[in-house]
């Protein structure tokens, strides 16, 4: 009897240990908000570019460099909004992306002309932004601190014409 009663007590210790972890997970309603740019706490964007590049040929680097440092900068502020249905996200003063939640792309022009399909979608415990062009992807993928206040934002650039991915993780703070 003493053997079931431990193995009922380690049982138990180990569902609510996993019940535990299960609360931790970022959900639709906590990534909910406004997020302002910890700069402090970031990547250098600049540095993950000249990483992304360093292989490349002298001829094409410097395209690719500019391109890269056009396309990719710091948002200073982010508004995450989530219902079944969409996703609504807002960076800086730019118009919303507005996009099914269940990862349907949707088409989508950003304001230079380029055009994009662009999904959402939850992806284990975190939301997936991804923007596919002809010439490769971006996927932003956004999760929270355990404490709910510090949003990471993992940027991964993809494109047959890097040498190798473009990858930088941007923080930002819960805006009160």
């Amino acid at each position: 009897m003493p053997r079931v009663s431990t193995l009922l007590v380690l049982l138990a210790g180990l569902l609510l240990g996993a019940a535990g972890t299960l609360g931790a997970q970022t959900t639709p309603a906590s990534l909910a908000g406004t997020y302002r740019y910890a700069a402090q706490e970031s990547d250098n964007i600049n540095q993950a570019i000249e990483a992304a590049v360093a292989r490349m040929n002298f001829v094409t680097r410097p395209v690719a460099r500019g391109r890269l440092k056009k396309t990719n900068s710091a948002y200073q502020t982010i508004s995450i909004a989530h219902s079944p249905q969409e996703v609504r996200i807002v960076t800086d003063q730019r118009a919303p992306i507005v996009t099914p939640a269940n990862g349907t792309p949707i088409d989508w022009t950003r304001e230079d002309g380029e055009k994009f399909k662009v999904s959402t979608a939850w992806q284990n415990g975190a939301l997936e932004q991804t923007f596919r062009a002809d010439d490769g992807q971006r996927v932003n993928h956004y999760s929270l601190s355990p404490d709910g206040n510090t949003l990471s934002m993992r940027v991964t650039v993809t494109s047959p014409r890097l040498s190798r991915p473009l990858v930088y993780t941007l923080r930002y703070h819960r805006a009160q």
